[in-house]
């Protein structure tokens, strides 16, 4: 008997053959998962290739001014690294010049692209410094530009260029009296030969607050032409970051200061009662608001609400604002002039307390009240000197030598100036500023002082 084998010849060979069949169609998967594989890895690789590259495209159209250019390499970049400072920076500049996005998403996008920069990576001064800017340069928002200004002054009290955008916001907020400790790092921070500039800025803060902010009112556009009134232009100004920012107290306090100086104390109390309780009560611009809200109250003859209003003041804070408001409130509300001329006398020690003539005859007044009248002569004495310092024509010729730094000899009369109101360090600034034009002249080293006026 035939075996089943015998009658089918082939099927061993079947058999035999069908290992190798198998292996052969395991052999081409593995082959096709082998290059799929490749080719996925080919595209990540790539992807990651074309992704890195984003940040040098960027750079590279950054450098021609092609803004709107700038965010797609950027977003690539940032796809593979969501976290670089150095992409963040320039996608953050991209979105602030480019001017064909919305002025919303322009905003929005760079601060929250300079938000991923943490305080501790090396440009994190950089970055708060920009979100500042953007706040107040694109938005009008001055109190969320101090807050990102406050922020950077943290991680480098020192950095020059954080200082003098606190010092000109103070300037654009009427706070110019604040000024100082600003200015003083501003000066620090600058190359020798750049420190007149500084100098003369700081002049005008103090003396011309109006001029010393009108290129920054130019570039805002509360300042459409030279001629344009300063007092308008200033209320231009104020009006529009109080519209950024309705329930700021730094925007209601400097807006009510500018009613009042203009004569409608009513309208000033109006935008300072309107203004929403401080939250915590002893928030960053608290005194600021106080001390004006109390100057209204009195100024109207609100006595007792004066009084009250200066009684909430914030436990922690004692600067002039504060000791000013004291002796208002101590002098006119409470009859103590003993009191208020002491306190009068401690705000004279803080600038620009050396030249405040005003809160000296206030203080001379308290002491005589007092019955101190050798400590009231001497203090209206005081006052009568400074305030025939500040007489029109003095400043009118200093505004004049200012405009001349390339002069020694005519910039002698700034130093005899601040000598004169008792700031010797603004002197000595100046006198260190007409010695350096000596040694650039090739000059044999005289001091300021050595130099004859009239030469």
């Amino acid at each position: 008997m035939m075996s089943a084998a015998a009658h089918h010849p082939d099927s061993t060979a079947a058999n035999a053959a069908t290992p190798g069949h198998a292996g052969r169609g395991r052999s081409r998967l593995s082959r096709l998962v082998v290059g799929a594989g490749g080719l996925l890895l080919a595209a990540v690789v790539g992807a990651v290739a074309w992704s890195g590259q984003g940040l040098g495209e960027a750079r590279l159209r950054a450098k021609h001014g092609l803004w709107s250019e700038v965010h797609a390499p950027i977003d690539r970049y940032l796809w593979l690294h969501p976290r670089s400072p150095e992409a963040n920076l320039l996608g953050a500049e991209a979105l602030v010049k480019d001017d064909s996005l919305p002025l919303n998403q322009r905003i929005g996008g760079a601060v929250a692209r300079l938000r991923t920069i943490p305080d501790d990576a090396p440009q994190a001064v950089e970055a708060r410094l920009g979100e500042a800017r953007v706040h107040l340069f694109l938005n009008y928002s001055p109190s969320a530009a101090e807050m990102a200004l406050r922020q950077a002054l943290k991680i480098d009290p020192e950095d020059g260029d954080t200082n003098y955008l606190m010092w000109k916001l103070r300037d654009l907020t009427r706070r110019s009296e604040d000024a100082e400790p600003f200015f003083w790092k501003v000066l620090a921070s600058r190359p020798e030969g750049q420190r007149a500039i500084v100098l003369r800025d700081w002049y005008l803060s103090q003396f011309y607050p109006l001029t010393s902010t009108s290129e920054l009112d130019r570039m805002m556009a509360f300042r459409i032409s030279p001629i344009d009134d300063a007092a308008i232009v200033e209320s231009n100004r104020l009006v529009r970051f109080r519209a950024s920012e309705p329930d700021s107290p730094l925007c209601n306090g400097a807006m009510a200061r500018w009613f009042r100086t203009q004569g409608d104390l009513p309208f000033a109390l109006d935008l300072l009662d309107r203004t929403p309780v401080a939250d915590p009560p002893e928030g960053t611009w608290e005194p600021f608001f106080r001390g004006t809200l109390v100057d209204v109250l009195l100024d109207l003859g609100e006595i007792d609400r004066g009084g009250e209003e200066f009684d909430r003041w914030p436990a922690g804070d004692r600067g002039r604002d504060y000791l000013l408001a004291r002796g208002r409130v101590l002098q006119d509300a409470r009859d103590d002039p003993a009191g208020a001329a002491a306190a009068y006398v401690e705000s004279l020690a803080a600038w620009p307390g050396t030249i405040d003539w005003r809160t000296m005859n206030r203080a001379a007044n308290c002491l005589a009240r007092a019955g101190d009248q050798e400590e009231a002569t001497a203090m209206r004495e005081r006052a009568a000197k400074l305030e025939a310092l500040m007489d029109d024509k003095i400043h009118d010729r200093l505004r004049i030598v200012l405009g001349q730094l390339d002069h020694p000899a005519a910039l002698q009369e700034v130093v005899t100036f601040y000598r004169e109101i008792g700031r010797p360090q603004e002197a000595e600034a100046w006198s260190g500023y007409i010695e350096l034009l000596g040694r650039q002249a090739g000059g044999d080293g005289l001091t300021a002082d050595a130099m004859p006026a009239g030469s």
